[in-house]
């Protein structure tokens, strides 16, 4: 038995993991999904929420399970993974990148995304970015039922920007001795599969499996991403 610890991407919550989590409990395993700062059902103000606010509640999460990890980050939270394992990597087992920004060192996730992130309006007094509602389908969810589609849309929050800008530091020493997995999606339209693949190239991953998934692979196919997490274990 492992146990992993599953963190969202931007505008979603831990509520995104249902299926994959309780598919992976049904295997024997312990799962801990989190909701980030400022999102799913953590209501701390989005304009004080950054990228030290994410490494902490993850952090905290950690120091409270007794044996070594697997920590799995989607999306945005390749960011927060990567820099949690270089603060705690005697806790990290395995870090696993589903769909997931890899950084280097002294990157944020808006050196990396630029300007090719969804489209989204900014909130300059909460400091939120919010989905355009006709793109989210086709950017997040475009292989998946209208029916989880339609429930996911609907539990998308504005998202936290400062943590967009905070920038990783990460060493040899301690991020680079965890080994890490990518699980990509190609039929990712959120960040697409050309992209994964020039993040995962440049760094050394132990393996990379494939998923003909959009950005939702949790929903879109859970069987296969929950056996590829627990083949990892």
């Amino acid at each position: 038995m492992s146990t992993y610890i599953l963190i969202h991407g931007a505008f979603q919550g831990k509520w995104c993991w249902e299926k994959v989590k309780y598919s992976l409990e049904q295997k024997n395993h312990h799962v801990i999904a989190v909701d980030l700062p400022g999102s799913g059902e953590d209501m701390t103000p989005p304009q004080e929420v950054t990228l030290k606010s994410y490494t902490d509640k993850v952090i905290a999460v950690l120091e409270k399970v007794d044996s070594p990890v697997i920590l799995v980050g989607h999306s945005m939270a390749g960011v927060v993974i990567s820099q949690v394992a270089e603060y705690l990597p005697k806790k990290i087992q395995r870090l696993v990148y589903v769909s997931a920004i890899v950084p280097q060192n002294g990157q944020s996730l808006q050196d990396i995304m630029g300007d090719g992130g969804p489209k989204a309006i900014f909130n300059k007094t909460e400091k939120t970015l919010t989905l355009i509602d006709e793109y989210i389908v086709n950017e997040f969810f475009n292989e998946c039922s209208e029916e989880d589609a339609t429930a996911a849309r609907r539990k998308m929050r504005p998202q936290p920007v400062l943590p967009f800008n905070g920038k990783v530091v990460l060493t040899e020493k301690n991020f680079g001795r965890v080994p890490c997995v990518y699980i990509e999606t190609t039929k990712d339209h959120a960040i697409p599969v050309e992209a994964q693949r020039e993040m995962y190239r440049q760094n050394s991953f132990d393996d990379v499996f494939s998923i003909d998934a959009d950005h939702a692979p949790f929903f879109s196919q859970p069987e296969n991403l929950t056996k590829y997490l627990h083949d990892i274990s």
